[in-house]
Protein backbone atom coordinates (compact mmCIF):
# COMPACT_ATOMS: atom_id res chain seq x y z
CA UNK A 1 0.00 0.00 0.00
CA UNK A 2 1.27 3.10 -0.94
CA UNK A 3 2.09 5.75 1.88
CA UNK A 4 1.91 9.31 1.56
CA UNK A 5 3.16 11.82 3.84
CA UNK A 6 0.79 13.50 6.05
CA UNK A 7 1.47 17.35 8.43
CA UNK A 8 -0.96 15.97 10.89
CA UNK A 9 1.89 14.41 12.32
CA UNK A 10 1.88 10.92 10.99
CA UNK A 11 1.23 8.74 7.64
CA UNK A 12 -1.99 7.74 5.93
CA UNK A 13 -2.46 5.52 2.90
CA UNK A 14 -4.03 6.67 -0.19
CA UNK A 15 -7.92 7.04 0.38
CA UNK A 16 -7.30 8.74 3.67
CA UNK A 17 -6.30 5.47 6.27
CA UNK A 18 -4.45 6.57 9.23
CA UNK A 19 -1.33 4.31 9.59
CA UNK A 20 1.09 5.63 12.56
CA UNK A 21 1.09 8.47 15.04
CA UNK A 22 4.32 10.02 16.30
CA UNK A 23 3.79 11.43 20.01
CA UNK A 24 2.63 15.58 20.19
CA UNK A 25 5.53 17.50 20.19
CA UNK A 26 6.75 21.23 19.14
CA UNK A 27 7.88 21.55 15.29
CA UNK A 28 11.80 21.44 16.23
CA UNK A 29 14.42 19.94 14.95
CA UNK A 30 15.68 16.02 16.19
CA UNK A 31 18.38 15.38 17.93
CA UNK A 32 21.49 14.31 15.44
CA UNK A 33 21.61 10.62 15.19
CA UNK A 34 23.72 7.74 14.37
CA UNK A 35 22.21 4.27 13.27
CA UNK A 36 23.36 0.85 14.33
CA UNK A 37 21.98 -2.85 13.66
CA UNK A 38 23.19 -6.01 15.28
CA UNK A 39 23.09 -9.28 14.30
CA UNK A 40 21.66 -12.46 16.17
CA UNK A 41 21.62 -16.32 15.39
CA UNK A 42 19.05 -18.98 17.42
CA UNK A 43 16.01 -17.54 16.57
CA UNK A 44 17.24 -14.00 18.33
CA UNK A 45 18.11 -15.55 21.61
CA UNK A 46 22.09 -16.06 21.30
CA UNK A 47 24.75 -16.24 19.02
CA UNK A 48 24.29 -11.92 19.67
CA UNK A 49 27.18 -10.01 17.81
CA UNK A 50 29.13 -6.67 18.04
CA UNK A 51 27.00 -3.62 17.20
CA UNK A 52 28.30 -1.62 14.47
CA UNK A 53 27.24 2.32 14.07
CA UNK A 54 27.25 4.72 10.94
CA UNK A 55 28.98 8.50 11.87
CA UNK A 56 26.33 11.16 13.39
CA UNK A 57 24.11 12.85 10.76
CA UNK A 58 25.86 16.13 11.09
CA UNK A 59 29.19 15.23 10.38
CA UNK A 60 27.99 13.67 6.77
CA UNK A 61 27.69 10.72 5.04
CA UNK A 62 29.10 7.94 6.41
CA UNK A 63 28.92 3.65 6.52
CA UNK A 64 29.15 1.38 9.26
CA UNK A 65 31.90 -1.65 9.64
CA UNK A 66 30.37 -4.88 8.80
CA UNK A 67 28.05 -6.42 10.85
CA UNK A 68 27.70 -10.21 11.78
CA UNK A 69 26.26 -12.81 14.49
CA UNK A 70 28.89 -14.48 16.61
CA UNK A 71 30.09 -16.34 13.94
CA UNK A 72 29.48 -14.18 11.15
CA UNK A 73 27.58 -17.10 9.16
CA UNK A 74 23.76 -17.01 8.66
CA UNK A 75 22.29 -14.61 10.91
CA UNK A 76 19.08 -15.50 12.27
CA UNK A 77 17.73 -11.94 13.15
CA UNK A 78 18.27 -8.59 13.02
CA UNK A 79 17.77 -5.21 15.33
CA UNK A 80 18.14 -1.97 14.19
CA UNK A 81 19.12 1.17 16.54
CA UNK A 82 18.11 4.96 16.36
CA UNK A 83 21.28 6.56 18.51
CA UNK A 84 20.25 9.98 19.38
CA UNK A 85 22.79 12.45 21.30
CA UNK A 86 21.13 14.71 23.65
CA UNK A 87 22.95 17.63 24.88
CA UNK A 88 24.67 18.39 21.61
CA UNK A 89 22.59 19.49 19.92
CA UNK A 90 20.02 19.18 17.51
CA UNK A 91 20.13 17.92 13.98
CA UNK A 92 21.22 20.88 11.04
CA UNK A 93 19.47 21.31 8.61
CA UNK A 94 20.48 17.82 6.73
CA UNK A 95 18.56 15.33 4.75
CA UNK A 96 19.06 12.36 4.96
CA UNK A 97 18.26 8.60 4.35
CA UNK A 98 19.13 5.40 5.41
CA UNK A 99 20.89 1.94 3.28
CA UNK A 100 21.77 -1.26 3.74
CA UNK A 101 23.59 -3.66 2.20
CA UNK A 102 24.70 -7.74 2.18
CA UNK A 103 27.31 -9.85 1.51
CA UNK A 104 28.31 -13.69 1.84
CA UNK A 105 31.45 -15.10 2.76
CA UNK A 106 33.14 -11.82 2.36
CA UNK A 107 31.97 -11.65 -1.22
CA UNK A 108 29.29 -12.00 -3.11
CA UNK A 109 28.07 -8.36 -2.56
CA UNK A 110 24.85 -6.74 -2.85
CA UNK A 111 23.56 -3.92 -3.83
CA UNK A 112 22.98 -1.04 -1.64
CA UNK A 113 19.36 -0.64 -1.21
CA UNK A 114 18.11 3.05 0.30
CA UNK A 115 15.05 4.71 1.90
CA UNK A 116 13.73 7.78 -0.03
CA UNK A 117 14.88 10.97 1.53
CA UNK A 118 13.60 12.32 4.70
CA UNK A 119 12.67 15.02 3.09
CA UNK A 120 10.55 13.01 0.77
CA UNK A 121 8.90 11.69 3.89
CA UNK A 122 11.02 8.64 4.44
CA UNK A 123 9.77 5.20 3.76
CA UNK A 124 11.50 1.30 2.98
CA UNK A 125 14.31 -0.09 1.14
CA UNK A 126 13.89 -2.97 -0.95
CA UNK A 127 15.45 -5.88 0.22
CA UNK A 128 19.43 -5.87 1.59
CA UNK A 129 20.38 -9.36 0.12
CA UNK A 130 23.76 -10.63 -1.08
CA UNK A 131 24.53 -11.22 -4.94
CA UNK A 132 22.28 -14.31 -4.91
CA UNK A 133 19.49 -13.38 -2.41
CA UNK A 134 20.68 -16.17 0.16
CA UNK A 135 21.58 -16.03 3.23
CA UNK A 136 23.86 -13.49 3.61
CA UNK A 137 26.56 -13.06 6.50
CA UNK A 138 27.09 -9.87 7.72
CA UNK A 139 25.23 -6.62 6.46
CA UNK A 140 26.33 -2.98 7.33
CA UNK A 141 24.49 0.39 7.16
CA UNK A 142 24.46 3.78 5.20
CA UNK A 143 24.07 7.19 6.17
CA UNK A 144 23.87 9.28 3.65
CA UNK A 145 22.99 13.24 4.00
CA UNK A 146 22.80 16.53 1.75
CA UNK A 147 21.43 19.94 2.70
CA UNK A 148 17.72 19.77 3.41
CA UNK A 149 15.44 21.56 0.92
CA UNK A 150 14.31 24.86 1.15
CA UNK A 151 10.63 25.19 3.44
CA UNK A 152 10.99 21.71 4.50
CA UNK A 153 11.44 21.12 8.54
CA UNK A 154 11.85 17.73 9.96
CA UNK A 155 10.30 17.12 13.87
CA UNK A 156 10.83 13.53 15.00
CA UNK A 157 11.86 10.55 12.91
CA UNK A 158 11.91 6.04 14.20
CA UNK A 159 13.30 3.63 12.18
CA UNK A 160 12.17 -0.25 11.81
CA UNK A 161 13.34 -3.16 10.19
CA UNK A 162 11.74 -6.66 9.00
CA UNK A 163 13.00 -9.97 8.07
CA UNK A 164 12.32 -11.13 4.47
CA UNK A 165 13.18 -15.34 3.44
CA UNK A 166 12.10 -16.54 -0.23
CA UNK A 167 9.21 -18.59 -0.52
CA UNK A 168 7.44 -17.07 3.07
CA UNK A 169 5.72 -14.78 4.10
CA UNK A 170 7.54 -11.40 5.39
CA UNK A 171 8.03 -11.31 8.84
CA UNK A 172 6.65 -8.92 11.17
CA UNK A 173 8.30 -5.25 11.32
CA UNK A 174 10.03 -4.52 14.78
CA UNK A 175 10.35 -0.56 15.61
CA UNK A 176 12.43 1.59 17.56
CA UNK A 177 11.10 4.71 19.60
CA UNK A 178 10.85 8.34 18.20
CA UNK A 179 13.99 9.86 18.99
CA UNK A 180 12.15 12.57 20.63
CA UNK A 181 11.28 9.55 22.95
CA UNK A 182 15.26 9.01 23.47
CA UNK A 183 15.35 5.85 20.18
CA UNK A 184 17.25 3.04 20.70
CA UNK A 185 16.79 -0.43 19.65
CA UNK A 186 14.12 -1.99 17.85
CA UNK A 187 12.90 -6.00 19.08
CA UNK A 188 14.67 -8.49 16.47
CA UNK A 189 13.37 -9.13 13.45
CA UNK A 190 12.80 -12.85 12.59
CA UNK A 191 11.00 -14.11 9.41
CA UNK A 192 8.22 -16.70 9.61
CA UNK A 193 10.11 -19.66 10.58
CA UNK A 194 13.24 -17.60 12.46
CA UNK A 195 15.45 -18.68 10.62
CA UNK A 196 18.33 -17.77 8.21
CA UNK A 197 16.41 -15.19 6.29
CA UNK A 198 17.50 -14.18 2.94
CA UNK A 199 17.55 -10.55 3.90
CA UNK A 200 16.04 -7.43 5.45
CA UNK A 201 13.85 -4.23 4.59
CA UNK A 202 14.57 -1.01 6.53
CA UNK A 203 11.91 1.71 7.41
CA UNK A 204 12.34 5.34 7.76
CA UNK A 205 9.22 6.98 9.54
CA UNK A 206 9.38 10.80 9.66
CA UNK A 207 7.27 14.05 10.81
Amino acid sequence: MRKLWSRTFGLVAAGGLFLTVAPAMAEAAPPNFRVGIQLADKGGKGGFGVEQFTGFANFGTSISPWAGDSNNFDPDAAKIDLNPVFGGGPLNQVDFRIGGQARDGGKELGTVAYTPWASQGGGTTDVITDSNSFDPDQYRLFLETRPLPPGVQISDLRLSILAVDRGEPEGVPTFTRWASQGGGQSEYALDANSFDPDGFRIGLEVV
